[in-house]
């Protein structure tokens, strides 16, 4: 049994670490993605083809709101570790850009309609086939040989979010793991609501808007980008994450018609309050970082690159410098305040 067990964790290592990286490839661009397990699957055994159960791991998610699975092969080989499924209807396959799977072999099918394609060959007369086909829905079908390969396809068809997004990972009901990056918060497995989505209507604290905010208070204002929760709520003087700001200096800005933009002294009270933070100046990426009980470290990168180490925040405000001038004095200047 030992054996057995070691063999298959040996077998699954490979397919789960490709699994953690397309998860990590997905978050970065804010794609709502679960965890499941296809058992059915075809595989040859000396020179034949049988059908054995095993289970398979997959991603479910949505590329321009199309149904999508990525599998992740446990018996692969250097031409082939897994395969992606997507499900468009008639209308949504024929607005795909077919390019997308441009050096790959692919198959598009339906009930009446079969074709196998390579390099994109025949397109428009490929489109003109799908148009004529008395079926309704299709499936894309796409090997790939390795994760850059998948990841320039799901690229291609990604429409990136333009609201804030936080990554955080739930159990749902069914028993599937699922990474919400976005607010949206169902499960791609069941469709059950997950914890984090936006149902519940509430006010922006800062100028009234209506809004939704999860089960927890949290929030954003579509009206003037105030991202809301209960302690910021009931701390309205302090500046709590997610916000660099707090609600009664937010308002005041937002009466006067001006951005959101932190002071210095706004900036340092969420450093104190996150531990994390960070800024741009002169197209360098600068980051605060807490060094034991009270120290900064200050680093900045990757061109040029270094650090310096302060022992509290006093001693930051007195002597942090930038190309020899103290970051208190040019702080109008920087770019891009935020929590990292």
């Amino acid at each position: 049994m030992r054996k057995t067990v070691k063999n298959l964790n040996k077998l699954y290592a490979s397919a789960f670490e490709k699994m953690e990286n397309m998860s990590k490839f997905l978050g970065k661009d804010c794609v709502d993605h679960a965890l499941d397990f296809h058992y059915g699957h075809r595989i040859k055994i000396n020179k034949k083809f049988t059908n054995e159960l095993y289970p398979i791991p997959l991603f479910r998610f949505k590329l321009q709101g199309i149904k999508t699975e990525t599998f992740f092969d446990v018996y692969t080989n250097k031409n082939y570790i897994g395969y992606i499924k997507l499900y468009p209807n008639k209308e949504e396959i024929l607005s795909l850009d077919l390019e997308a799977f441009a050096n790959l072999k692919y198959l598009i099918y339906g009930y009446h309609y079969q074709q196998e394609l390579y390099n994109s060959e025949d397109l428009k007369e490929t489109k003109n086939n799908i148009e004529k086909s008395k079926d309704t829905k299709f499936i894309i079908y796409v090997d790939f040989e390795n994760l850059e390969q998948i990841y320039n396809v799901v690229e291609k068809f990604i429409i990136k979010p333009s609201q804030r997004f936080s990554m955080a990972n739930y159990k749902c009901e069914c028993g599937h793991y699922v990474t919400i990056e976005s607010y949206k918060g169902t499960c791609l497995v069941c469709g059950r609501d997950g914890p984090f989505k936006r149902k519940y209507k509430t006010k922006c604290p800062v100028c009234e808007t209506k809004c939704l905010k999860d089960q927890y208070g949290n929030g954003e204002c579509q009206n003037c980008g105030w991202n809301f929760d209960k302690l910021g709520n009931q701390m309205k003087n302090r500046v709590i994450y997610p916000n660099l700001i707090s609600v009664n200096k937010a308002k005041k800005l937002y009466q006067q018609g001006k951005k959101f933009k932190p002071t210095f002294e706004d900036f340092l009270e969420a450093f104190e309050h996150y531990s994390e933070t960070g800024f741009n100046y002169k197209n360098v990426g600068f980051s605060l970082f807490r060094n034991g009980e009270n120290g900064i470290e200050f680093s900045w990168g990757p061109e040029p690159c270094g650090t310096i180490y302060f022992k509290d925040k006093e001693d930051f405000i007195k002597n942090a410098k930038i190309d020899n001038e103290y970051v208190r004095d040019i702080w109008e200047k920087v770019e891009n305040p935020c929590y990292l």
